[in-house]
């Protein structure tokens, strides 16, 4: 009895030492893991390519799986690149107009504004020359010339490390595309065979779920950019594609997101517009800004997202608003940010291991 004992805590005990042991490699590699993920990424949303492509032949001759993923990944680049190549001048014409811009001097141009406010906080014994004092020491610090130049020097020094990445990333993308079931077989061949059917099935469904959800964000983000860079050039704002793009990324994270691109954005503007034109009617110009900000987000609310989040995983809108607030509550905002997929594959898993609860089979009855 006592050997038995002795032997099932040896195996503990061997077990934790194990998890631990893994715990640290995953920690010490988990650049690669990152890169490993976005690669996943990058190949979900090129599967419809890959399968388009698979559809050119010549007779009997069609594209090795090779040669598509070739395509798919030139593709890709191409449309990174020209992108790349279009905001990066706006990026730097961005920078020279905030590099310039004079802190006390904005501070002077806001004075009305700053009064009109003092005014109402006045009811709350809010002191206006500290209030003056706190604009002029954020705004110092927000755009110190200095500041702006470590900002770039961070940027160059990070050069080489994101050409690392992109480099492991494409040739992760590579290998995923060109054989596509290389995850699925290693996963197999660690499963026991009674439940092989049932990872193949899920795999199966994850992939064609998790494609169409990717596709979707890009679109979203594409949307929300378009949107806003549109509107923002109507109402008179200098690069206003810059905007748009921070305000696309931003959208990726539910609910909270929009709020911070949009503050973002509306102080972009606003600083770029003091500077550009100096004479202008503040309250006016920040409305219009917030008007198509707003009309953005009622685009993105009532359109996009009940198109992008219920179609592409096939659940209620409110079934996903409850999934990102419990997600945002435990992880955060990166908990907000994978919610939806990882929800996704937790539903898939739960209909082929355990459909006979009812309340799986209300949740998965659309997947």
């Amino acid at each position: 009895m006592q050997t038995s004992n002795l032997n099932r805590n040896l195996r503990i005990l061997l077990g934790v030492i194990g998890v631990i042991l893994l715990v640290y490699v995953l920690w010490n590699v988990r650049t690669i893991i990152y890169y490993f993920f976005t690669a996943v990424i990058i190949a979900f949303i090129g599967r419809p390519l890959m399968a388009l492509l698979g559809q050119v032949h010549f007779k009997n001759w069609y594209l090795p799986n090779w040669l598509k993923s070739l395509v798919v990944l030139f593709t890709f680049l191409g449309i990174l690149f020209g992108f790349f190549q279009m905001i990066i001048p706006k990026v730097i014409s961005q920078a020279n107009i905030i590099s310039e811009i004079e802190p006390d001097a904005l501070v002077e141009q806001l004075q009305p504004h700053i009064e009109r406010t003092v005014g109402w906080l006045d009811k709350f014994d809010f002191n206006e020359k500290e209030l003056e004092e706190m604009i002029t020491t954020e705004v110092s610090k927000i755009f110190q010339v200095s500041e702006i130049s470590s900002y770039f020097t961070n940027i160059l020094s990070g050069l080489t490390d994101s050409l690392i990445a992109l480099f492991s990333i494409l040739f992760i993308s590579f290998f995923l595309l060109k054989d596509g079931t290389i995850v699925d077989n290693v996963v197999e061949s660690l499963t026991p065979d009674k439940y092989l059917e049932k990872i193949k099935a899920i795999f199966k469904q994850t992939k064609n779920l998790l494609s169409r959800y990717f596709i979707g964000v890009v679109l979203q983000i594409l949307i929300i950019m378009t949107i806003i860079s549109v509107g923002l050039g109507i109402v008179g704002v200098e690069n206003a594609i810059i905007i748009g793009l921070v305000a696309g990324i931003f959208n990726i994270i539910p609910y909270l997101g929009p709020i911070i691109g949009g503050l973002i954005g509306m102080s972009l503007a606003l600083t770029t517009q003091l500077q550009v034109v100096p004479d202008f009617d503040v309250s006016s110009f920040l409305f219009r800004v917030l008007s198509v900000f707003v009309v953005a987000q009622m685009v993105d609310n009532f359109v996009l997202q009940p198109l992008i989040f219920s179609k592409s995983v096939k659940a209620h809108p409110l079934e996903i608003f409850i999934v990102i607030l419990a997600a945002g509550s435990l992880a955060g905002v990166v908990g907000m940010i994978l919610a939806v997929p990882a929800y996704s594959f937790i539903r898939i898993v739960a209909k082929e291991f355990f459909n006979g609860y009812k309340v799986v089979q209300g949740l998965t009855k659309n997947i």
